[in-house]
């Protein structure tokens, strides 16, 4: 069972501003969509109600196992789950039971910390810039992966970014 953790991040490790993204890349929350739907997902309470505030749904075509201190009621398929390590054994035991084989870290900031050591994979969207935020990524979170493939896009977006591939070392 993989475990892949999914992030945008600027080149100064910015990945939320005020409780969202600091930056709106169509293509990018398409290969988001086409990589996660039909998988389960693990993320941060937060991250998930500023999903739901944005769509007014959770992620359609996955299971959310939400990262909460309190178990509430929810609509759609969302399981809550009290720490990350629960979390993460509760998505890889679903995933392995649906015959999948990949689980996804989705956010926030606090989740990709505490999942880290158990990811083996990560997709990066690395926007080319260095742009203002809040939260940001842990300082050398890539430390224990190599870079195994990088696919540069169009500098037409809001920010020229590229789409990187890292494995575990």
């Amino acid at each position: 069972m993989r475990t892949s953790l999914i992030v945008a991040a600027a080149e100064n490790g910015v990945i939320g501003r005020s409780g969202s993204l600091p930056w709106y890349l169509p293509a990018d929350l398409r290969r988001f969509r086409e990589l996660t739907t039909g998988h389960v997902v693990v993320v941060g309470r937060r991250t998930q109600e500023s999903i739901v505030d944005r769509l007014g749904h959770p992620l359609p075509g996955r299971i959310s196992v939400v990262v909460t201190s309190a178990a509430r009621a929810a609509d759609g398929p969302v399981l809550p789950q009290p720490s990350v390590p629960a979390a993460l054994s509760v998505a890889r035991a679903i995933e392995g039971f649906a015959g999948r084989d990949e689980v996804f870290v989705i956010g926030g900031a606090g989740v990709y910390a505490a999942a880290l050591s158990e990811v083996d994979r990560v997709y990066l969207t690395r926007l080319h810039a260095e742009i203002p935020g809040d939260v940001v990524m842990p300082p050398g979170w890539l430390g224990g992966f190599t870079l195994a493939e990088t696919t540069e896009l169009a500098t037409d977006a809001e920010v020229p970014y590229s789409w990187q591939r890292y494995e575990r070392r």
